[in-house]
């Protein structure tokens, strides 16, 4: 066949046209088909690299919860096996059973907590209380020793009370940083392996075809869609034994069950687990499938597009082309098409390629909404990453804070924790809704002129932060106060809510936000004296370093001791001489209120310590903040705090004459009082002296002394120490042998720990105080 210039120039253009597409088809296919393929590589282990830090950061959260839990001074108590007696005992059992059940309610991916003393031997949970000798889950004490302050225990089963459980385990030493040997006991918080497996469950859609499980380095299934596999070892399979062996991550292809899959594995630097996802190929390759269908339709599609330009150029071929473009710009309204060939050229892939791009925007739109929604949950994450100190640089932080709405400047900060009272029988669904409009008041309040920001901590609490664009640390203390008083006055006004808050000190940069947040947290518990709607301040209840101050604080156990003893006289008397002595020493106002208080909380502390419930005291009492702040003289705040202390002391004079009569008591007191010098005095000779049995007369120091025969006994010789000790002529060593002590280190020993001095220092300060009563 012979072809004219025409012909020949246009076989020549076509020929040309057709190689370029073909080659664009073949790079196109190399390099997008090979980059996908990479990328979802990539993408598979970015997401066990996010289930990993999960992990790592629930995990870690867990460990410094659980540590702050075991600085309480019931653990304390627990753990040393130190009571002064049974009363004491049972309010620490029922202190600890408050704060395990209050850190479950805060924790909820906790499912239980053992609490292990080695002194006694005694294992609490906030279900159950039992001996390690007769309990199911006496595995604990097999850990006292374990090379580390705390360890990660893989799958096992435990005994929480009701049921057996599936759980991994988080071991902490008590004291914290205390060496094998030198332990009291152990702390364990246990973690449903269903809530394991859901942390890594959430994070891949419905769709997901694979297994993703966790093993430790034994190969043994530490958690696993198949619950039959739990505590299986998977050693013997090929690829498992290629996990084990492999490096800190990687991923690679077997062939399991006849079917080829992919094998990624991400080893957990924390725990040292290896966290492995296995998904048939089929189905992680299957954008790689579309891609290449895709590709080949769109080549298919061009060399169809090249012959028709080629052969049959004419204006109405473009118009799928011009349709389409149009869409995309939203500014062309397409024409209907005419002829035969626009619906056999649309039909071949151009309202494909259509419905690719409209997929692409409703893709987009979706994945907008998905960030607008969870913009509050990361503002929540960010601000307790700032409260406990794990974001400590501004500059780093900003852009966080920035995207999640959280606007606070640079510098000077105050933190407040907020609570919604609890009187009105407010139900728990209604407070979460209250404490929600809490939030939106106090931002509101704070973004007028500053910036700031509130979350939600459950259970009716909320966390405000401040932050000043100018203004010192006291400065901004007081701006703070005044923006609080605000807030609560709108809560009483629109929601007619009680609001007690609890204020830090200022700070200057983002990494002492933590401090701040503690010094509200210890403000807020002041709430039992302050009323059920104020704003307490850190400055309200910590006075400053003064000697003075201190020295007026230690005539608080006399009072109390008077109180308890019922010596009403003695009890006025010293209440009186304090006051005056605040008096003569000039003390600043705000200490003498700081003293009423605290004379007030272990006048309470006292009555809590000896079995009579306060609870009722407290409401007669009212607000005593509000009482003691509004006083105009020292002589009207001594009148309140003396009728405090006589509506306490009527109440444990009635439980006092409550109380059956005995005579025995009173002989055995006597006897005490006279043989008191005899270091061989015990109860067993009590027992042999009066006829009667150890455990009956140790009965009857409870009920009638409210105290142990051995605390009583030191208080009497600690008391007759004092005296002799007041007469330098005396040498230690003979006043230890005279009130009954065989060794004079033991008696040193037991006169600090019950004054806070050594009977030398005591000594000297006895002198000091008659050289100035002298002076005077």
């Amino acid at each position: 066949m012979k072809f004219g210039i025409t012909g020949r120039i246009m076989l020549l253009y076509g020929g040309v046209l057709l190689l370029v597409i073909s080659l664009t088809f073949l790079f196109s296919y190399m390099g997008t088909v090979g980059r996908l393929e990479q990328q979802l590589n990539n993408t598979n282990m970015a997401l066990l690299k996010q289930i990993d830090q999960k992990i790592e950061t629930s995990f870690r959260q867990t460990e410094t919860n659980l540590l702050q839990l075991t600085n309480e001074l019931e653990f304390v108590y627990f753990m040393n096996d130190s009571y002064k007696d049974d009363a004491q005992k049972y309010a620490n059992f029922f202190a600890i059973n408050n704060k395990l059940t209050q850190f479950l309610n805060n924790n909820v991916q906790f499912s239980s907590v053992f609490v292990y003393s080695d002194v006694s031997g005694d294992i609490y949970t906030d279900k159950v209380f039992t001996n390690k000798s007769r309990s199911e889950n006496s595995w604990i004490a097999q850990y006292l020793n374990m090379p580390d302050y705390f360890q990660w225990l893989s799958t096992h089963r435990i005994w929480d009370g009701y049921v057996n459980r599936d759980v991994v385990t988080l071991l902490r030493s008590y004291p914290a940083l205390s060496a094998p040997g030198y332990r009291k006991g152990l702390v364990a918080a246990n973690i449903d392996v269903d809530v394991l497996y859901r942390m890594i469950h959430d994070i891949y859609d419905e769709e997901f075809k694979g297994h993703t499980f966790i093993l430790d380095t034994n190969g043994e299934v530490i958690a696993h869609d198949d619950n039959s596999k739990l505590y299986g070892k998977l050693t013997e399979l090929p690829y498992i034994q290629q996990v084990l062996a492999g490096k800190d991550s990687g991923f690679f292809s077997s062939d399991i069950d006849g079917v080829k899959q992919t094998v990624s594995y991400k080893l957990s630097a924390y725990t040292g687990w290896k966290i492995v996802n296995i998904v048939p190929k089929s189905h992680m390759y299957r954008p790689l499938t579309v891609t290449r269908n895709l590709l080949a339709i769109f080549a298919a599609v061009m060399f169809v597009l090249a012959f028709v330009v080629i052969f049959f150029i004419n204006k109405r071929t473009f118009t799928p082309i011009d349709r389409m473009i149009g869409k995309l710009s939203r500014a062309y309204k397409p024409t209907p098409p005419h002829g035969d060939h626009a619906p056999a050229l649309e039909a071949q892939g151009v309202s494909y390629l259509e419905r690719i791009f409209d997929q692409m925007f409703v893709e987009r739109e979706n994945l907008e909404k998905q960030v607008r929604d969870s913009k509050p949950m990361l503002k929540w994450r960010i601000v307790m990453d700032i409260l406990g100190g794990y974001r400590t640089d501004y500059v780093l932080a900003a852009p966080h804070l920035d995207f999640s709405g959280v606007r606070l400047h640079p510098e000077r900060y105050v933190v407040c924790t907020a609570e919604i009272g609890k009187e009105g029988g407010i139900r728990p669904e209604d407070r979460t809704l209250y404490t929600y409009a809490l939030c939106n008041v106090a931002e509101e309040v704070i973004n007028q002129e500053n910036m700031g920001a509130a979350i939600d901590l459950g259970g009716g609490r909320v966390v405000i932060v401040f932050s000043f664009a100018a203004g010192d640390e006291e400065q901004n203390h007081f701006r703070a106060t005044a923006l609080l008083e605000q807030v609560l006055d709108v809560m009483v006004k629109q929601f007619g809510l009680t609001v007690i808050a609890g204020l830090g000190r200022g700070c200057r940069e983002l990494k002492d936000i933590p401090v701040s947040y503690a010094e509200s947290q210890q403000a807020l518990q002041y709430r039992m004296i302050t009323g059920h709607h104020a704003v307490i301040s850190i400055l309200d209840v910590q006075p400053p370093d003064n000697q003075d101050y201190y020295r007026i604080v230690q005539r608080i156990d006399r009072i109390v001791d008077s109180l308890k003893q019922g010596d009403i006289g003695k009890r006025i008397e010293q209440l009186r001489e304090t006051f005056e002595e605040t008096v003569k020493s000039n003390m600043a106002p705000e200490l003498i209120r700081q003293f009423s208080f605290e004379l007030v909380m272990r006048s309470t502390q006292m009555m809590e310590s000896i079995g009579i419930d306060t609870e009722q005291s407290f409401i007669e009492i009212g607000n005593l903040h509000e009482r003691i702040n509004g006083c105009e003289s020292w002589k009207e705040m001594e009148r309140i705090v003396d009728s405090v202390l006589s509506g306490l002391a009527g109440r444990i004079e009635l439980k006092r004459s409550q109380r059956g009569k005995n005579d025995n008591i009173g002989k055995i007191l006597q006897y005490i009082e006279e043989n008191y010098r005899d270091s061989g005095l015990s109860l067993d000779r009590l027992a042999e002296e009066f006829d009667l049995h150890p455990t009956y007369i140790s009965k009857l120091f409870k009920e009638q002394v409210e105290d142990n025969f051995i605390d009583y006994l030191i208080k009497i010789r600690i008391e007759a120490a004092k005296e002799l000790l007041k007469d330098k002529t005396i040498k230690i060593n003979d006043i230890s042998d005279s009130i009954g002590y065989t060794y004079s280190r033991s008696f040193t020993r037991t006169f600090k720990k019950y004054t806070g001095l050594t009977p030398t220092e005591y000594r000297d300060n006895a002198e000091s105080g008659r050289e100035r009563e002298s002076v005077n």
